[in-house]
């Protein structure tokens, strides 16, 4: 990992985009409660589509939209030291994401010890494998590579709806009456053989991040890819650019719409159409950002500054915050994790339930704010 000090001139739109998904993701994990947490910030348990299923998919197309500066970067480099840096970045991924799998383990070895109780034991027969680093880290290579590989932006297009034809397709072969139910589907036999059920999300029998999914979810990188190269055209004026994702996004959508008459909807499974959907809608939401940072650009700069700010540094605030909050959670008042006795005892009294729950990880989410301003005034970006 890397500790970058720079000055480049960057994409607002981006930066501002990665920040609104980090924000999400933030507001979403720092629930005090999630029973009784408003529905739409509680991920859809199944099937279904939730502000807070928009996190993840906005960290894989966004991801793919900043991959496409990459390669026009990179132009004069050898085909071997492309690939190692490829290589490089999605290794360091997995096993970042690895690691914090465990960091839960490591708590409770700290907080709430067991005699005789080995970490290396626990982490060996029950530690979780899969993750959402470990995806973007498979989807980062697969993505990088086909774009690599095919190059023009009709044979992106081509590629990402024959991933999503072939994930949907292995769904209808597996069973042919049923293809996603939640008991029995062929993502969840796929986690069953690896990692298996002891490695998987809090021992279940499926991982909402097992291999499966990354099939689809490759597709969704190489629309945030697509995306990324129509937004910096420069043969083009803004307006086009800006149309164009409109266009583009607009058709996606439809698609997905048409399509959900097939396959269900769902986080959980990545499925076609909730690819369609996600990467749909932020092409849109893309472009019309892009459209307002042109017609008026102080003032959105000033209005999504916070999210620009936790954008500039999507590795340090997808780990730090989400380590923190762990630690929170295991620690204890009288009994209860310390988190939640803090929202009881603190604006739960004053606003009620659900807003009480909103406004408590909202305050998570502004507390991170400042620290990101400081690494950018000292232009500091942790990077792989």
């Amino acid at each position: 990992m890397l500790i970058e000090f720079k000055n480049k001139r960057r994409l607002a739109a981006i930066d501002i985009f990665r920040g609104l998904a980090i924000a999400i993701m933030l507001l979403v994990n720092a629930l005090p409660n999630f029973e009784q947490a408003w529905p739409l910030l509680v991920h859809a348990p199944w099937a279904g589509l939730t502000i807070a299923d928009l996190a993840f998919p906005g960290f894989v197309f966004i991801m793919g939209v900043s991959a496409s500066l990459w390669f026009p970067k990179h132009e004069q480099d050898g085909s071997g030291e492309k690939f190692c840096i490829i290589l490089k970045r999605s290794l360091l991924l997995i096993l970042l994401g690895f690691f914090l799998c465990q960091f839960p383990l490591v708590l409770q070895h700290v907080f709430q010890p067991e005699p005789g109780g080995s970490l290396i034991k626990d982490i060996v027969e029950h530690g979780r494998i899969p993750g959402v680093l470990q995806r973007l880290g498979l989807v980062y290579f697969f993505g990088m590579i086909i774009t690599w590989w095919l190059r023009s932006e009709k044979h992106i297009a081509i590629m990402a709806l024959l991933l999503l034809v072939l994930s949907s397709t292995c769904f209808h072969l597996y069973d042919t009456t049923n293809p996603f139910s939640p008991d029995n589907n062929i993502s969840m036999l796929i986690d069953g053989i690896f990692p298996g059920t002891a490695h998987c999300y809090m021992g279940q029998n499926f991982d909402p991040e097992g291999l499966y999914g990354t099939i689809a979810a490759t597709a969704s990188f190489l629309w945030g890819m697509l995306a990324g190269r129509q937004l910096t055209m420069e043969s083009a004026p803004v307006f086009e650019r800006v149309l164009m994702l409109l266009v583009g996004g607009a058709v996606l959508l439809l698609f997905g719409g048409a399509w959900s008459y097939l396959d269900i909807i769902s986080k959980q499974l990545w499925t076609a159409p909730f690819v369609l959907f996600t990467s749909g809608g932020f092409m849109c939401s893309l472009g019309l950002l892009q459209m307002l940072l042109s017609l008026f650009p102080d003032f959105i700069n000033w209005l999504f500054t916070p999210c620009r700010l936790l954008g500039l540094n999507p590795l340090f605030m997808f780990i730090v915050p989400d380590m923190v909050l762990m630690t929170l959670w295991q620690l204890t008042v009288k009994g209860e994790p310390f988190y939640s006795w803090l929202w009881e005892n603190t604006l739960r009294g004053i606003l009620g339930a659900p807003l009480s729950i909103f406004a408590f990880a909202l305050v998570w989410v502004m507390l991170w704010v400042p620290l990101a301003d400081f690494l950018h005034k000292r232009q500091i970006i942790f990077k792989l």
